[in-house]
């Protein structure tokens, strides 16, 4: 049986909710740094960030397809089943678009500042994307969160 720290929950599985409870924060403080001009700061930050996250995934994917998924958590949880596979597909997508929007706009970004060439790089465009990105991994992440207090909360 996996450690628990907290309301039934694996230690990895709240390690990961904590990290995408806060990644929204993180993600501001980096659009922050470019609204501000520091533009070298912004993109060392988002590479962080990026690779963190896909890390954080990479180990939230492994661990639970190691100690269990998602049908044996939700056997114990007090929201109704439909409603609660129903939440996690949209919460999957989601976080699917979100993580793909990112790592297209950041690989796109990358090649368009290789280039070197002063109309390569659109910043209207790059914000328009970056705004929806946030937007989107928000929602996930308070989904996620979500999902984590209707799996493992107990009164």
């Amino acid at each position: 049986m996996m450690l628990s720290i907290f309301n039934n929950a694996p230690t990895y599985m709240t390690v990961f909710t904590v990290y995408i409870f806060f990644l929204p924060f993180f993600f501001l403080l980096s659009i922050f740094l470019a609204k501000r001009k520091k533009i070298k700061l912004h993109f060392i930050s988002q590479t962080f960030l990026l690779g963190l996250t896909l890390l954080f995934v990479l180990y939230f994917e492994i661990m639970i397809r190691i100690y269990g998924g998602f049908l044996d958590f939700a056997n114990d949880s007090f929201v109704p089943y439909p409603f609660l596979l129903g939440f996690l597909i949209f919460h999957i997508i989601l976080a699917s678009i979100s993580l793909g929007g990112w790592i297209y706009l950041y690989i796109s970004s990358l090649k368009a500042i290789n280039k070197k060439s002063p109309n390569s790089f659109n910043k209207i465009k790059h914000k328009k994307i970056g705004i929806s990105i946030f937007i989107a991994l928000t929602v996930s992440s308070i989904t996620g969160l979500f999902i984590y207090i209707f799996l493992f909360f107990r009164y």
